[in-house]
């Protein structure tokens, strides 16, 4: 018994710190990669998709056209509008004199606005971002430069945590979320490529753009669509968005459950990449940060009883202290995700940090299980309430 318990509490150890470590260490031998110039600028398409947006798709679209000036290929900026019921239509049509086009769609969610837009863009490459996070002036340039490489076939940029002004009660935990996300790509960078991109940001060559089936998330099927054709996922650090936390617990908790299913629902639809006979080292890297990520925590599950068994059914010891200890950091948490839920309190920053990686860990949780029996996601609704 004592063995099991070690090896579920060891089980969420190695995949989360464990695996960061280990890969940090491994991109500290690696040769750095050539770098590679091209003679000309490519030309590229910004699009986003929009559906009821009309709170933030102007601050959007002032740091996309100001970071657009920067590229000095041709550029188009296509908004797609997917059946807006407020206002977000008539403020893209605003900016049609700087150069920003729209189209509008009937609902149909986002997987279908993709497939509808993607085969009109024009640019040989598409940026691909969503409606609320802000450009950096240099975002464009730092994101296309890896494209040099003919060896890229998409690239991931860096999603920040806006930290100034009202940063709500999810925020360290999202900065502290985004920090070790950013971590893990670079690493995957110097080593075999990224695993997939953010859909905050990130950038591919559009004729590896795939069709985009209604029940993944979109951001991780189309990036890995080059690592399909043959190509690599590059990171691009200096290419910066930055967007607001989620301030609400049950749209963090629903987001978290709703992207757990969309996102196994892609790796298994993806399941072929997980061949290392195919994929050499992604395939292992793929495994252990998207599948190991998200069912590490349903070892947690029945680790609570179990180390409370341990620690108060035998006889007593060190061992027996140890998991007293186990057990009672796992009710603390316990208690903590229930309090802070029910309560909404705003509580001090490190129990406030606590509290957001409870949540994280129970949405992981609560996804898997709806996924496994059986349930599915098949339209994207953005729930975005900002701190």
């Amino acid at each position: 018994m004592d063995s099991l318990a070690l090896l579920l509490l060891l089980t969420p150890i190695l995949v989360y710190p464990g695996y960061l470590v280990v890969l940090l260490a491994a991109a500290t031998l690696a040769r750095p990669r050539p770098t590679c110039v091209t003679a000309a600028p490519a030309s590229i398409s910004i699009l986003i998709c929009a559906h009821n947006e009309a709170a933030r798709i102007g601050a959007k679209l002032e740091t996309v056209v100001a970071s657009a000036a920067h590229w000095p290929g041709r550029c188009e900026i296509l908004v797609a509008d997917d059946g807006s019921s407020d206002a977000t239509a008539a403020i893209v049509e605003g900016f049609a004199p700087r150069g920003v086009h729209l189209i509008r769609l009937p609902r149909g969610g986002k997987a279908a606005a993709l497939n509808r837009v993607v085969p009109t863009a024009q640019g040989e490459i598409v940026v691909m971002s969503d409606a609320d996070p802000l450009f950096d002036a240099a975002t464009l340039p730092a994101l296309i430069a890896p494209f040099a490489d003919p060896r890229v076939g998409a690239v991931a940029g860096a999603v920040e945590t806006i930290r100034a002004g009202k940063r709500g009660r999810f925020a360290g935990s999202d900065i502290l979320f985004r920090w070790y996300e950013s971590s893990l790509r670079g690493a995957e960078d110097r080593l075999f490529g990224c695993i997939s991109a953010d859909g905050g940001l990130y950038a591919i060559r559009t004729a590896l753009v795939p069709v985009v089936p209604a029940s993944v998330t979109d951001d991780f099927w189309i990036s890995t669509g080059a690592v399909a054709a043959g190509f690599r996922i590059a990171f691009a650090p200096d290419a910066r968005v930055h967007e607001q936390s989620i301030a609400g617990d049950r749209q963090q908790f629903r987001r978290r459950v709703r992207i757990t299913v969309r996102g196994l629902t892609g790796l298994w639809q993806r399941r072929a990449l997980m061949n290392p006979a195919a994929t050499g080292w992604y395939a292992v890297a793929l495994v252990l940060h998207k599948v190991a990520r998200r069912l590490a925590p349903l070892a947690l599950v029945p680790l609570l009883p179990l180390s409370g068994i341990l620690a108060f059914g035998g006889s007593p010891g060190w061992g027996a202290l140890f998991w007293a200890l186990v057990f009672a950091g796992l009710s603390g948490a316990c208690l903590l995700g229930l309090v802070g839920y029910l309560t909404r309190l705003r509580l001090p920053r490190p129990l406030a940090l606590g509290y957001g990686a409870v949540l994280h860990l129970a949405g992981l949780v609560a996804g898997v299980t709806l996924f496994a029996l059986g349930r599915r996601y098949a339209q994207w609704t953005p729930d975005k309430t900002a701190a």
